[in-house]
């Protein structure tokens, strides 16, 4: 079956374009498939990782990369009512589509604590006025590599890492998305003061196709 074009968007960097088969939902940028719905098992165990791990009953989850929203409707579904999602995703088209198109395929009933922020994760997070937050999770790029902008190399650096630890509420863990292994990343975060751990998340309609998650937690606060 083929994929029907629904709308396009003129983005900094190019176009992006929402397509549709059945039920499921496709966003490409300047013709390349970023996400699309029949792929989604690993961000669904992202969302449910990240309930999973906040160690407050009403948590408050960063999410930053809103993509196709499967990351945020495993959390929704999986905090039942409870604590707050805030998604920090970069582009507004994206979010225009998921109120008018995904949305209501994905998460048809929206919880009365999520936020929806248009913009750059890496400004909102030094914003004085957002946090502490019990998980972030980071869904903005293929993994730990800038893909959708290059600004993002900024996210995964010693410094950009830091920013998001400064913003964790006592035990609170940053959650990385990542569709490859990164030991260079592991070397990194390890070298900047984190405790970094691997999980291996549900493959995706291919044995060989792994996706894994990076669960950071700082050794010890800095003074």
């Amino acid at each position: 079956m083929a994929w029907d074009w629904i709308e396009s968007a003129s983005v900094p960097d190019g176009e992006l374009a929402l397509y549709r088969q059945g039920d499921m939902f496709m966003i490409r940028a300047n013709g390349l498939e970023l996400m699309n719905g029949f792929g989604h098992q690993s961000e669904t165990a992202l969302g449910q990782m990240a309930v999973k791990i906040a160690q407050d009953r009403e948590p408050h989850i960063l999410i930053g990369g809103l993509g196709l929203g499967y990351t945020l409707a495993a959390a929704a579904d999986a905090l039942q009512g409870r604590g707050r999602i805030t998604v920090a995703e970069l582009s507004p088209q994206v979010i225009d589509w998921f109120d008018r198109f995904v949305g209501p395929t994905v998460l048809p009933q929206r919880p009365a604590g999520l936020v929806l922020v248009p913009g750059d994760i890496g400004a909102f997070i030094r914003r004085a006025d957002v946090g502490p937050f019990d998980a972030i999770v980071l869904d903005v790029d293929n993994g730990p590599e800038a893909l959708v902008a290059p600004d993002n190399a900024r996210l995964y650096s010693a410094d950009g890492l830091h920013a998001f630890a400064a913003k964790l509420a006592p035990g609170g863990v940053i959650l990385l998305w990542s569709a490859f292994e990164a030991p260079d990343f592991v070397a990194l975060a390890e070298q900047a003061g984190f405790i970094v751990t691997r999980a291996t998340l549900a493959a995706v309609r291919r044995a060989d196709l792994l996706h894994y998650a990076y669960v950071l937690k700082l050794a010890a606060r800095r003074s």
